[in-house]
Parts: C-alpha cells; structure tokens; sequence
C-alpha cells in the first residue's frame, strides 16, 4: 500500500502538498516547488546485504529536502532530515515498530534544539 498522494508534511507551521512525482519498485519520490523553495521527500525501502550467518537486514527510509533558492544577495541554502529503519527480515513488526516509534517520540521540538545547540 503507498502513502497517500500527495504527502503533507508542515513546514514553520505551514502546510506543504507534496505530489508523488515517481514511484518504482520499494521507492517513491514527492515534489513541491514554490517561488523561493522546493521540498523533494524519497521513502524507500531496500534489501541489504545478506550476513556472514546468513539472515538479511531490510532498510526503510524517509527523507526530506529543502531547498532555499539563491537571490542576489543569498546563497541556496539545502536542509535534510532523515529517519531510518533497519531489521531483519521476518523479524516481528511490532518490535521494531517500536524501536522506530521511540527514535520519533524522542524528536521534540526541545530536543531539536538541544541538538542544534551540540548537546549529545
């Protein structure tokens, strides 16, 4: 089943439509582009190399780009943020649902910040 058409994500409380633009095998790509930006969003998923003992990870990804087109007196500014599910195959979906849910509840906006201001 793919995600809805378009994506909305928010952007500094703003609402942003982006529509699939691709889609292939385990990928689709989203596009929006205003008069000074343009969001590009990849989900994927994608089978990683088999292990020494034999069991194969999976990989999904989320990404999101931003780009701030350049003026004459700004340079193009390129924001990404990006979350990442590794498991191994036939592993119990819930569990690893959790481990995802986890890393996402952690992404307050509070702890933004205290990663923008280097705190680890």
């Amino acid at each position: 089943m793919a995600f809805s058409d378009p994506v909305v994500v928010t952007i500094a409380g703003a609402s942003k439509n982006l529509a699939r633009v691709d889609s292939g095998k385990y990928a689709s790509e989203y596009f929006l582009s205003e008069a000074t930006q343009s969001f590009r969003m990849l989900i994927r998923t994608s089978d990683l190399k088999t292990e020494a003992d034999g069991r194969r990870k999976v990989r999904h990804n989320v990404s999101l780009r931003q780009t701030v087109f350049a003026t004459s007196t700004t340079p193009e500014v390129v924001r990404t943020a990006s979350h990442t599910i590794e498991h191994y195959q036939g592993d119990v979906v819930a569990t690893y649902d959790d481990v995802s849910l986890a890393v996402g509840a952690l992404l307050t906006a509070g702890n933004i910040a205290k990663l923008d201001g280097y705190e680890s």
